[in-house]
């Protein structure tokens, strides 16, 4: 993404954090709050956004490094999770004695994801010794938050081991790139009237004249010949979750399609059992995953630390399947999914 650019904090075996930055705002969010010691007080301060898949510990420890970066500087802070999050928040700030901060310094704008595709929103201050202060209208997965350069932001509930684990999409904005190469044939040069047509277009003001060069133009006229609209990037967010049918329709249904996706592969092809006895990805799972939301960039992480320093064995496994995944026709991809359905199907019955 030219936007955006991001990084896997603790690579392929460490805690989940993913940190990205938007270039053109500046603005800067975290994927799980895992362990981030290694990102500078500097970068941590531009975090003013996170998005929490659950709160198991891995996911959630490097909170408390959050929020002790920010106890100075009395921001809002919001921050996103799974149902019960309101309590999982205040449990982690009630934590603490707090006699020697000013009131409203510590200001959280908490926003629950529920079960039922709602998401609902609470303000958590240190003034009433942080009390849930939940707010009458509700949000929708759909569009959690926009951020200032209009990317969106949106989620879904996913099935890990009879708790919810959400994933997110981050979508840039849709751009309007100006063809320069198109100037000559229109006998016009560049200018500071590009911007203007740009604007314009960008506002939906096609009755809005221009003056270029002593001539009068129509904003509808040059921006159909000189602007192209192109679909913004987007990168999914994804991790802690079961290989089964209602979760990967839930994927599809919620997020449609990807550029990028960060995707756990926990386990090797040959330890299916174990993925599906810990509710976790197999590396051909995860390029199925990547297949089924035509991504065109995949990359994995949290592989479990059985393999040892075996990591990079995971990494080339998964990269395999989604190149020979990516070579198959439709009906080729739908067969391989059906098996690695019914293969998921069979150990779970065996189990039972």
């Amino acid at each position: 993404m030219n936007e955006l650019q991001f990084e896997i904090l603790n690579g392929l075996q460490g805690d989940p954090a993913v940190f990205a930055f938007m270039r053109n705002s500046g603005e800067a969010l975290l994927f799980d709050l895992g362990t981030i010691d290694q990102l500078t007080q500097r970068d941590l301060m531009k975090v003013r956004h996170v998005f929490v898949s659950h709160t198991h510990m891995d996911h959630f420890i490097g909170f408390d490094r959050w929020l002790r970066v920010n106890i100075p500087h009395k921001r809002l802070l919001k921050i996103w999770g799974p149902a019960p999050f309101f309590e999982r928040v205040q449990a982690k700030l009630k934590s603490y004695a707090w006699n020697l901060i000013e009131p409203d310094q510590l200001r959280f704008e908490v926003h629950e994801i529920r079960a039922d595709g709602s998401v609902a929103t609470a303000l958590i201050r240190n003034t009433d010794g942080f009390a849930i202060h939940e707010q009458e209208e509700l949000g929708s997965q759909d569009q959690l938050t926009i951020l200032h350069d209009g990317s969106i932001l949106s989620a879904v509930g996913l099935d890990h081991h009879g708790i919810k684990s959400i994933a997110y999409k981050l979508r840039n904005p849709d751009k309007l790139k100006f063809l320069h190469d198109q100037l000559p044939s229109l006998g016009l040069s560049s200018g500071a009237w590009i911007s203007q047509l740009q604007h314009n277009v960008k506002h939906s003001l096609f009755d809005e004249v221009l003056k270029v060069e002593g001539k009068i133009y129509s904003t509808r006229d040059l921006g159909t010949k000189l602007l192209r609209c192109e679909p913004g990037e987007s990168l999914v967010y994804l991790t802690d979750l079961s290989f089964d049918r209602l979760n990967v329709k839930r994927l599809q249904d919620a997020f449609g399609t990807a550029d990028r996706m960060i995707c756990e592969s926990s386990f090797l092809d040959q330890d299916r059992s174990r993925a599906v006895a810990k509710a976790h990805l197999t590396s051909r799972q995860a390029a199925l995953i990547a297949i089924a939301l035509k991504v065109k960039d995949f990359q994995i992480f949290h592989v479990s630390t059985i393999y040892g320093l075996g990591a990079e064995g995971s990494l080339a496994e998964a990269q395999s399947f989604f190149e020979e995944l990516t070579g198959l026709d439709d009906q080729e991809k739908q067969e391989a999914f059906e098996a690695e359905f019914k293969a998921v199907e069979k150990l779970k019955a065996n189990s039972q």
